[in-house]
């Protein structure tokens, strides 16, 4: 026999003697929960196959469908779901459904009030399936938040060396780290159905808007208001405070001003139903330059914002209107005459927040020079134009004080001068009014 075929020999001995070493442990992990997992329509399902039924001496896993069930509902809301549970051992079980706190702590203890089993209880023979009827109801007063707990269908829980399967873990926790049933703060139920309840947060306040943004020039006050419609079916007290974004802000930028700058005036109590107005008043320091931003904390009832009460953003920049005109130069080869057409837009969209000062109309100084001479400019048009949208509203209904469904978003002032042309070179001077931006045409009209 060859040295390679001795070799060869030995390493298919080694590798049987291993199977056989193995085979015993492989037929002893069969005992160990195994299954298929499906998801669907908020309900974690699974075929567990816990093999001839004993895991451990004592207790029994059981077919329990589904495993898992979420529910979203608001205050005032119920829903009902069902549950089979398949008895899976040798004995006849009378079953007693309960609700228990769930292993872990991090989302809220679901109160067991809000549950209903039905049947209370149930006689439930070996190999035979009994449903129940489980029935959720969240109570007008329940807090918004996220809650959990198990129904447990008999009183078996995980020993505490025991890994919990990879199913319950993700269903639990969303995770699928190998951990023990001693880890958990309550116990974890071998027969038991995970439940997860949300409660969405229900707003109390709506505003009329949820921003204020504006160009402010300095040395200047301005005043706007915002309604506010209470809509909590209850009394609610405010307290509106102006706070930065401290946290988020990385610029190295001093802000504009303070945040005890502005003043907010509004009332310490909103009825149910009822609309009130908080009344925002920003005075611009005389040296004041460049943009603040922050926003309104409305405090509601004394307590920490939990969704429920919408901030309003504010946003100002501050800058001052040109005093030099902007200059644009060129030439003509022709005596042919010239109109010039200046155009700027303005959006309407805050106009009927700020109530101080009005917003003035937009206009423009052009002067214009040919050969360094001064030439005679003829207004021959003003035109004002918009875009108007019949369907959408920038303010909520209840906040209109017209049921027109017009809405103009831009307005645009468009000037035409018209001159007498010439040969040579031509100097255009363009000072805004009340505008930052404008758009201008030059053209040379061609003589017939």
């Amino acid at each position: 026999m060859s040295k390679s075929t001795a070799l060869k020999a030995a390493s298919q001995f080694f590798s049987l003697l291993l199977c056989l070493i193995l085979l015993p442990a492989a037929f002893a992990q069969a005992e160990e929960l195994n299954g298929t997992v499906t998801y669907e329509n908020g309900t974690y399902g699974s075929n567990i196959v816990p093999g001839p039924g004993k895991i451990y001496e004592n207790y029994t896993v059981h077919d329990i469908k589904p495993s898992y069930h979420s529910i979203y509902l608001t205050q005032g809301e119920n829903e009902t779901f069902n549950v089979s549970f398949r008895n899976k051992g040798n004995e006849t079980l009378n079953i007693v459904p309960k609700v228990v706190a769930p292993p872990d702590d991090y989302y809220d203890v679901l109160n067991e009030s809000w549950v209903t089993i039905l049947p209370e209880n149930a006689t439930v023979n070996p190999s035979v399936e009994q449903n129940f009827t489980i029935e959720v109801s969240v109570p007008e007063d329940a807090e918004s938040g996220e809650y959990e707990a198990q129904i447990a269908f008999t009183n078996d829980t995980y020993p505490e060396e025991y890994d919990i399967p990879v199913y319950i873990q993700e269903s639990a926790k969303g995770y699928s780290d190998s951990i023990s049933a001693g880890e958990y703060s309550d116990p974890m139920y071998v027969n038991a159905v995970n439940l997860w309840v949300s409660v969405p947060v229900n707003p109390k306040l709506e505003l009329q808007a949820s921003y204020v943004s504006d160009i402010v020039e300095p040395g200047k006050e301005y005043v706007y208001t915002i309604k506010i419609k209470n809509v909590a079916g209850k009394d609610i007290t405010i307290d509106p405070k102006v706070m930065s974004y401290e946290m988020y802000d990385y610029s190295f930028d001093e802000p504009v001003f303070g945040d005890n700058t502005i003043e907010i005036s509004a009332p310490s109590t909103i009825k149910a139903g009822e609309i009130a107005d908080m009344t925002i008043k920003v005075p611009v320091p005389k040296d004041a330059s460049g943009t603040y931003d922050a926003y309104i904390e409305m405090n509601a009832d004394g307590k920490e914002n939990d969704g429920s009460i919408p901030q309003v953003s504010l946003s100002f920049t501050v800058d001052k209107q040109p005093t030099a005109p902007y200059i644009k130069t060129f030439n003509t080869t022709t005596g042919d005459s010239i109109t010039i057409e200046v155009s700027a837009e303005t959006s309407d969209q805050d106009t009927p927040l700020r109530i101080f000062p009005e917003k003035e109309e937009q206009s423009f100084e052009i002067n214009l020079t040919c050969n360094s001479n001064p030439v005679n400019l003829t207004l021959v048009k003003v035109a004002e134009s918009g875009t108007v949208d019949s369907q959408g509203h920038i303010f909520p209904i209840w906040a209109m004080e017209n049921s027109s469904s017009y809405q103009t978003d831009i307005r645009k002032h468009t000037e035409t001068y018209r001159a007498t042309g010439a040969i040579g070179t031509w100097k255009l001077t363009i000072l805004p009014k009340n505008t930052n931006s404008f758009d201008y045409l030059i053209t040379i009209e061609k003589s017939k």
